[in-house]
């Protein structure tokens, strides 16, 4: 019965991506592509932030005369999108015309193009802006065998409808070249999503915005506990679980504080799909799972305690404190690019460990630590001008 219930399941999904692409072909028969007009979405049509919405908000304030469109699934909140911008539902009418009549389409993770019913027309330019730049953990076809078939024939159809990549280092070009199924053209400009951290006035206004949200008091220090996701098939808590009542005391030592507020920020895919209230039952402990952008609560922190997540790197743009927490080490190992043991971020795989490092901490050593790393290892090219640079190509590409 379950296997019948499986083979209904695929025979309805299968008709219902036959008949939207049907839709979509049916559009673009009857319509143009409107010069200028941008498509964004990012995470699957489930969140306003990450490269898309760094670009698409610089392109709002240099080049008003684009016209600039979101998508977003059923149910998602919106109300954190800028206001000039237009708000469209995935698979609604509005959408299958956008998809006809957009001159860019701009996300920040695969959509191969039969599954978001796209039928990408020639004077179509598709901008994915993946979303990390260096990478600790190894990905798309470093990892092919542990992917799966299918993912990777989507990933090499979503690599051969792209008209543009970005870089960040020489590390992310050289991974681009070698693991992404793509060989066009590679733009050296940065992420978009990083020229916050180039931006001192951004970052005070990132840093008021998460103070008032979470009514944190302006004098406290701000650290943000953002662990990776493990496996859908492991949803425990425990490799996330910290008693910071234990902690804050060698936090505030580190910080040279006399408090701190912690943020904690699970992977998007662990959204509503664990209970995260033992993981924030403590004072001046904050969820931030669900806060709309990343990259502000990462501006806005003084420190970041992260596993294995991309975003220590990102991080490092600042020059501000990092650490690794994981207590999983030994089993959690998808291959990295970089010995975990040997990165310039402190790493404790147990409390102890933790409340050890914040007690011995040396700030000095670890920035020069840190600077070599960049610098040597990773080859930044980061400037926080890549919205911008990425804004230029597509005034140069356009069918205008």
């Amino acid at each position: 019965m379950r296997r019948l219930g499986e083979q209904i399941a695929y025979v309805a999904n299968y008709a219902a991506k036959l008949f939207g692409n049907i839709i979509s072909y049916l559009f673009r028969l009857t319509l143009d592509v409107k010069p200028g007009r941008v498509m964004c979405w990012a995470y699957n049509f489930k969140q306003y932030g990450c490269n898309p919405r760094y670009l698409s908000e610089y392109i709002l304030e240099h080049h008003p005369d684009m016209e600039i469109y979101w998508v977003f699934r059923k149910g998602i909140n919106t109300s954190s999108v800028d206001p000039r911008i237009k708000v469209v539902r995935f698979m609604s009418w509005d959408y299958f015309k956008l998809l006809a009549t957009t001159e860019f389409l701009i996300t920040n993770s695969r959509s191969a193009p039969y599954r978001i019913y796209w039928h990408k027309r020639p004077e179509q330019k598709y901008l994915m802006l993946w979303h990390a730049g260096v990478a600790l953990k190894r990905i798309e076809g470093d990892v092919a065998d542990k992917l799966g078939y299918s993912y990777v024939q989507r990933a090499k159809l979503d690599s051969k409808a792209c008209s543009l990549m970005i870089s960040g280092s020489r590390m992310h070009t050289e991974l681009i070249h070698r693991a992404f199924w793509y060989d066009g053209e590679i733009l050296e400009c940065g992420i978009p999503r990083n020229d916050l951290f180039f931006n001192a006035a951004g970052i005070e206004a990132s840093r008021k915005r998460i103070e008032k949200h979470y009514g944190i008091d302006a004098e406290s220090k701000i650290v943000l506990y953002a662990p990776t996701f493990r496996s859908i098939h492991d949803l425990s808590i425990k490799p996330y679980s910290i008693d910071w009542s234990r902690v804050k005391g060698a936090l505030c030592k580190a910080l040279g504080a006399e408090r701190v507020s912690i943020i904690v920020r699970l992977h998007p895919n662990l959204m509503g799909r664990v209970d995260t209230s033992s993981l924030i039952a403590f004072e001046d402990v904050y969820d931030g799972t669900k806060y709309h952008d990343m990259q502000e609560l990462l501006s806005a922190s003084d420190m970041l305690i992260t596993d294995y997540s991309s975003s220590m790197f990102d991080f490092s743009m600042m020059g501000k404190p990092c650490l690794l927490y994981a207590i999983d080490v030994a089993q959690y190992d998808r291959g990295y690019y970089f010995d975990i043991h040997n990165l310039p971020y402190p790493l404790a795989e147990s409390e102890d460990e933790l409340l050890e490092i914040l007690e011995g901490f040396d700030n000095a050593a670890y920035s020069a630590k840190l600077k070599e790393f960049m610098e040597d290892k990773v080859g930044i090219l980061e400037r926080g001008v890549a919205s911008e640079e990425i804004a230029r190509w597509m005034r140069e590409h356009s069918i205008q």
